[in-house]
């Protein structure tokens, strides 16, 4: 009995020792692993880009092509308009000479005025040289009411060839507009990411060195060896000590707007706190969208979160470094006069996401950091937008 027991026992260990556990840890060797698979999407990504780019470069060719089609027809519109203006006068005199030839015909009673000129002939020399007379002017009667019908048929024809050219001009133009919004398409899917890929990867590079510098080794579990590291907080406050709300976290233009907006007057000088204690994970600075920024990793109550400081001035904290309420991250910026390389702003503020998880280490890409913001009134007060608040933490 005593043999059969330690039997089942030793089966048991082995059967916990065979099987992988269900939650694997996360460790700085999978941080690198995925880091290697935004470098591969990184390279696929380049790739779309040149070839976006040549379908670009083919539809500015094609642009011009079109510019240069209506620039041509707009020529020959001037010149079809100014021989339609010549040939109307043209038929006003032709008109004018019929005129005068058919009421000198009616005055002497019609074709037979030619005859009675004929007839008045002096002698046969003279009659011959009269009746030759007579039918080159009715000769020419004929010809200038012949001319004259024609004229009002090529003017007819050239009307409906301007017409013709005009509808063409139209349809060319409609093109131009269609390729020209196409072109503006893809010039804004390039550029409407806040940070590009290639700016992915550097982040999650100095994020892993950040938990490699913390002790981290390749294989240990970053649960344990980092972020057990992170200085746990229990809240979130504003992270300006006056100002007020000029913009909602959610969906404005079709896009989210990942965080919330505030600004105060005057715009110079105006201090950014760390929202709650943490870790400095990364600094950006002159970012085409977005400015300078900052992102701090936070543990408030046991749950992970990344939080987001855009369009700042200055920073006055460095990555790898623990931050408190009371540590000051830097000044508000975001004003185009001054700050003209972030292009995404309007006016000096400052731009708040708070995003579940860690980012670069939870997950890989801005995207994700992206979609997993929460609305920071959830975990954070803020008065109603427009109204002033005066400091950090009196509940609204």
């Amino acid at each position: 009995m005593r043999k059969k027991v330690i039997c089942y026992i030793i089966v048991c260990f082995m059967m916990i020792f065979s099987f992988p556990s269900v939650g694997s840890a996360k460790t700085v060797r999978d941080l690198m692993n995925e880091l290697n698979a935004l470098e591969a999407q990184d390279q696929q990504n380049k790739q779309d880009k040149n070839l976006t780019q040549d379908q670009i470069n083919q539809t500015n060719q094609t642009i011009r092509e079109i510019t240069s089609t209506i620039t041509k027809a707009k020529e020959e519109v001037v010149n079809l308009s100014e021989e339609i203006e010549k040939l109307d006068k043209e038929i006003d005199q032709k008109d004018e000479e019929i005129k005068s030839l058919m009421n000198f015909l009616q005055i002497s009673n019609g074709e037979n005025a030619y005859l009675e000129y004929a007839f008045g002939a002096k002698d046969f020399t003279d009659f011959i040289y009269r009746m030759a007379i007579s039918e080159q002017l009715a000769k020419y009667n004929d010809n200038l009411i012949t001319e004259f019908n024609q004229m009002i048929v090529d003017n007819k024809e050239k009307q409906k060839e301007l017409k013709a050219q005009q509808e063409s001009l139209k349809k060319e133009q409609e093109q131009l507009n269609v390729e020209l919004a196409k072109l503006g398409e893809k010039m804004s899917s390039l550029n409407s990411t806040s940070i590009t890929l290639a700016e992915d990867i550097k982040l999650q590079k100095e994020i892993v060195q950040m938990y490699r510098d913390l002790g981290c080794k390749d294989d240990d579990d970053i649960d344990v060896c980092g972020r057990n590291m992170l200085p746990p907080g229990t809240s979130f406050l504003r992270p300006m000590v006056y100002g007020h709300v000029t913009s909602e976290w959610g969906y404005r233009w079709g896009t989210l707007h990942e965080g919330i907006d505030m600004s105060t007057s005057p715009s110079s000088n105006v201090p950014v706190y760390s929202s709650a204690v943490g870790i400095v994970a990364a600094i950006r600075t002159r970012q085409p969208c977005g400015g300078n920024m900052v992102l701090v990793h936070h543990n408030i109550n046991g749950k992970t979160y990344t939080a987001m400081y855009a369009h700042l001035r200055t920073i006055t904290v460095s990555k790898g470094q623990r931050v408190t309420q009371n540590t000051q991250i830097g000044t508000m910026g975001g004003d185009p006069s001054i700050e003209s390389f972030d292009s995404c702003s309007t006016g000096a503020h400052l731009h708040f996401t708070i995003s579940t998880g860690l980012y670069a280490t939870d997950y890989s890409s801005w995207d994700t950091l992206i979609d997993r913001s929460i609305n920071p009134r959830s975990v954070c007060n803020f008065p109603a937008i427009g109204v002033t608040f005066t400091n950090r933490s009196l509940k609204y």
